[in-house]
């Protein structure tokens, strides 16, 4: 069974949906089956230097070494913030107002470790009794512990509650998250949940946050939803300056086939990346259902 779990990877889950944990932004396929390229995955926090120099003079006795106590892990965060968060207060919660319960902690324990131990709480726990756990995976969003955030985001996704409860969790976490990462994850969650909050705030978060990982991961879902609503903010989000943003954008509009877009797309087919040029292009065959080439002035 292929792992959709681990860290850096792909797999294939229901509905051909990639998934992956850790990852900044998963690749969509397109009309044409072409899957997108995807981003690199967070580094991790960097490790505690436990390097212990040797005196100059070689009999003198060694420094005793200070070792501090253990404490509760909490990441370091990066500092892009989204826009809209700043002012706003969004608390992240200790693992003991996260995990309620004895099995809940070791949920928290198993998505801590992304190699091996959120495949088995998803698949063994979460999956057979999702009604159970929905309630701590939304608290989860809020964890200390940026790896369990990133997880809790994902199980999210692969569960597809529609409930206020969750949608209101996952948007928060997509707007007022101070990790980019975390941001990113929970735009990717939204796949398919056609809440109205849902999609003001994914259009939030591909206006505005200046993560492009996380910007893409909204484009994808914003056309997976398919709420029309989102026009505006697609046609000016293919003049992204990330190619992956264009590229998932451009995507989009050609599920949504707003011929409003047409213009953009046009300019589009003269992009730096063919794989950007080669998707505007689609997109415009999708509009207009006719086509006209890979030069952009035979369309226009």
């Amino acid at each position: 069974m292929t792992n959709r779990f681990k860290k850096n990877g792909t797999a294939t889950g229901a509905g051909g949906a990639a998934l992956a944990l850790a990852i900044l932004a998963i690749a969509g396929c397109g009309a044409s089956g072409k899957i997108d390229a995807m981003r690199a995955a967070a580094p991790k926090p960097a490790a505690p230097d436990t390097t212990v120099t040797a005196p100059a003079d070689a009999t003198a006795q060694p420094a005793a070494v200070a070792v501090k106590p253990a404490a509760e892990p909490v990441e370091e965060m990066r500092p892009t913030t989204h826009p809209a968060a700043k002012g706003r207060e969004y608390k992240l919660l200790p693992s003991a107002e996260v995990a309620l319960s004895e099995a809940e902690k070791a949920c928290m324990t198993g998505m801590a470790d992304v190699m091996s131990g959120a495949e088995k709480i998803f698949n063994q726990v979460v999956k057979k009794d999702p009604k159970t756990y929905l309630p701590f995976l939304r608290r989860a969003l809020r964890s200390t512990n940026r790896e369990v955030r990133i997880q809790s985001a994902v199980m999210l996704g692969l569960l597809k509650d529609k409930a206020p409860e969750t949608v209101d969790a996952i948007t928060d976490s997509l707007i007022l998250d101070r990790d980019p990462d975390v941001r990113a994850m929970a735009a990717r969650s939204l796949l398919g949940i056609p809440a109205k909050k849902a999609v003001e705030n994914l259009i939030l978060s591909l206006d505005q946050d200046p993560y492009e990982a996380a910007r893409s991961n909204a484009a994808w879902a914003l056309g997976e939803i398919g709420d029309k609503t989102a026009t505006p903010v697609l046609r000016k989000a293919l003049s992204d300056s990330d190619t992956n943003v264009r590229l998932k954008t451009a995507s989009a509009v050609m599920k949504l086939k707003p011929k409003e877009a047409v213009p953009e797309l046009i300019t589009l087919m003269g992009d730096k990346s063919p794989m950007v040029r080669e998707r505007a292009r689609d997109a415009l065959k999708a509009i207009t259902g006719r086509d006209r080439g890979p030069k952009p002035e035979n369309w226009k």
